[in-house]
């Protein structure tokens, strides 16, 4: 499974985040997300990450998000991954995403937990 070329890259801002502990002591967040999403596709994005970390250097997370573009076509995807610290109050996110109309993408991102941000980018996999 290659990873090609870089496809797209999304901006955000943290409209809202919660945290929680579930029943074997890990710590839960639910972030919600706003923003936009440029390259191969372009438009606004919406989306909740849901990560889950037992000692807040790192963990997993799912990602559901929607994409309402440009020309009208409005896109759905679901993803997951894992994060690791990468730098004082900052995670870096790995993962991979399908979209609605049948491409699978690799994402690379910085949830930036201070200044309530979350970019990143996406690459083609062939």
């Amino acid at each position: 499974m290659p990873i090609g070329k870089e496809v797209g890259a999304f901006t955000s801002s943290v409209t809202s985040m919660t945290k929680s502990t579930d029943a074997a002591g890990n710590h839960v967040f639910v972030i919600n997300v706003e923003g936009t999403v440029s390259g191969g596709w372009s438009g606004a994005v919406v989306g909740s990450l849901t990560g889950s970390t037992a000692d807040f250097t790192t963990g997993t997370y799912t990602a559901d998000f929607s994409a309402y573009l440009a020309d009208g076509q409005v896109l759905t995807g679901i993803g997951s991954g894992a994060f690791g610290t990468q730098g004082t109050h900052q995670w870096q996110l790995n993962g991979i995403a399908v979209i609605s109309e049948g491409s699978r993408v690799a994402t690379e991102g910085t949830l930036e937990l201070a200044n309530r941000s979350y970019n990143g980018k996406m690459f083609a996999i062939t």
